[in-house]
């Protein structure tokens, strides 16, 4: 039998700042519009086809964007770079203006120096509470091989980091 109550959004929370996850930026665009989020909620989905989805809010103003244009890019930010991650955070009208970028296969901006990047093209949405699931099939991708940036109890870190706090 299913239990009829649910934790609390402040539990929730909570227990989801325990989950350690690599730092993204999701970047999309549709037309001369281009948007880029800082998010953790990406997640692998298949090897066959290669498959990844992203989470987004829907009051996020990467939605409509993502949704129109049917792509988006993955770029996995690599230790370096915490700075994009709070300048991404912080919806600039201009998001692009001074960052370091080029144009992807899909459309969408790519950051350069990320420890990695993916292009999608979206296969499904799916709608749950108030944000959209979307399933992308990877399209391209490249690796730098650095080491990633990450987000832990509510602050940013490095695997290094991580080694020596709980060593």
């Amino acid at each position: 039998m299913i239990p009829s109550q649910s934790i609390s959004g402040d539990q929730f929370k909570s227990v989801m700042r325990r989950f350690a996850a690599s730092v993204n930026v999701i970047t999309s665009a549709d037309g001369a519009v281009m948007n880029g989020m800082t998010a953790t909620a990406v997640c692998s989905v298949s090897a066959d086809p290669p498959s990844l989805l992203v989470i987004v809010n829907k009051s996020n103003r990467s939605h409509p964007v993502i949704s129109r244009s049917g792509t988006f890019a993955v770029n996995v930010l690599s230790s370096d770079q915490e700075e994009l991650a709070g300048h991404f955070a912080a919806k600039k009208p201009d998001p692009f203006a001074d960052i370091d970028h080029r144009i992807g296969q899909t459309g969408c901006p790519l950051i350069r120096d990320a420890d990695a990047t993916l292009e999608c093209a979206v296969v499904q949405e799916t709608d749950f509470g108030t944000h959209t699931i979307f399933i992308g099939r990877i399209v391209t991708c490249a690796v730098a091989s650095k080491s990633p940036l990450l987000y832990h109890e509510g602050r940013f870190c490095r695997l290094e980091d991580m080694a020596l706090h709980y060593a």
